[in-house]
């Protein structure tokens, strides 16, 4: 099969693998669409974390936001699963801990992370072998772009729950990336009021297209104004600017994940407004009520797709997401025949 390969910094190349076959408890995937996100940029460019502290290491396949069909399955699969479409989390936990046994995998200190931490293929090629248990199947009306997205937007449906946002409070989403525009979408799910700040010109125009009140930078009026807090571009800035933000008493979700200490960071603010700081990790556990609200049309993450990339351009879809040139967030892969691939915006 043909898998998408990081072999050193900058540089992607395409292999030829041997394709996988299902265990006990797996079946395995044709894999139509694969999604690139700032963490697969920088495995890309060599300046992930994972890479510097040791936990991964070229060469290998990346990849961790998918759909496709199931083609084969292992002992104990069930039958019904042959040939539906599926996309599914990326955490593979040890099975023995006791945050296993609690049936807290996403905090298993032996847990890998396909195509991000730990020796297992990612989702970069044309089959991969997955746990029945780490699978959702797709609504018919869904689109694959869609389903793809599911992985990376899950978080946040997890920060919108953990602040337990309702339609009486007053929110504010700090970048208008994937996370953040998902994110703003879930909140106006549930009636309340809120503002997405990015400086971004283009991400603010596609975040009015869906319905978003956005503006560039807060104002000063707007310092410990809001009751919840969701930061989700990671960008060291946003990180103080959320705890200036947030009202006395709030909640801050901290999803976007800085690459450096953040300096400056207001600690004594957030403990004079007596406010919650919650880390947020992944959307595992949340899939499901993340699904109902793309099927019912509340959150709408076809339009958060930019480009998609036959397989045999891989070296132009890393190029397009390392540039920012994106009026829209997302850049998807194709890994279906290239005359059957849909089409890019750009």
């Amino acid at each position: 099969m043909r898998a998408i390969t990081l072999t050193a910094p900058n540089t992607v190349t395409l292999t030829e693998l041997p394709p996988p076959s299902a265990g006990a408890g797996e079946v395995v995937v044709r894999v139509a669409l694969l999604g690139l996100c700032g963490t697969d940029l920088g495995l890309f460019d060599g300046s992930s974390n994972y890479l510097r502290d040791g936990l991964k290491s070229y060469p290998f396949v990346p990849g961790h936001e998918w759909v496709g069909r199931v083609s084969e399955l292992g002992p104990g699969a069930p039958e019904e699963l042959l040939g539906a479409r599926v996309a599914g989390h990326n955490f593979r936990p040890c099975g023995d801990c006791a945050e296993c046994s609690r049936g807290r995998i996403k905090y298993c200190p032996d847990r890998s992370e396909i195509g991000v931490l730990g020796p297992q293929q990612g989702a970069g090629a044309e089959w991969i072998a997955v746990p029945v248990d780490s699978l959702r199947r797709i609504p018919d009306a869904m689109s694959d772009a869609a389903a793809t997205l599911l992985e990376p937007t899950s978080a946040g449906m997890h920060a919108v729950e953990r602040l337990a946002v309702s339609a009486g409070d007053s929110v504010a989403v700090l970048g208008a990336g994937t996370l953040g525009l998902a994110a703003a979408q879930i909140v106006l799910s549930r009636g309340a009021d809120m503002v997405l700040f990015d400086p971004n010109p283009a991400a603010r125009q596609l975040a009015a297209e869906l319905g978003i009140r956005a503006a560039a930078v807060p104002s000063e009026s707007d310092h410990g104004a809001f009751d919840a807090v969701i930061e989700a571009s990671g960008s060291e800035a946003a990180a103080r600017s959320a705890v200036a933000l947030v009202a006395p008493g709030g909640r801050i979700a901290q999803v976007g994940t800085p690459h450096h200490e953040v300096n400056g960071y207001p600690a004594a603010t957030l403990v004079i407004q007596d406010a919650t700081l919650h880390g947020v990790l992944s959307g595992v556990g949340y899939w499901d009520p993340l699904i109902e609200l793309v099927d019912s049309g509340a959150v709408n993450l076809d339009a958060l797709v930019d480009t998609v990339y036959p397989l045999a351009a891989i070296d132009r879809a890393f190029a397009h997401l390392a540039s920012g040139q994106r009026a829209r967030p997302k850049v998807l892969i194709s890994l279906v025949p290239e005359t059957t691939a849909a089409a890019g915006r750009g």
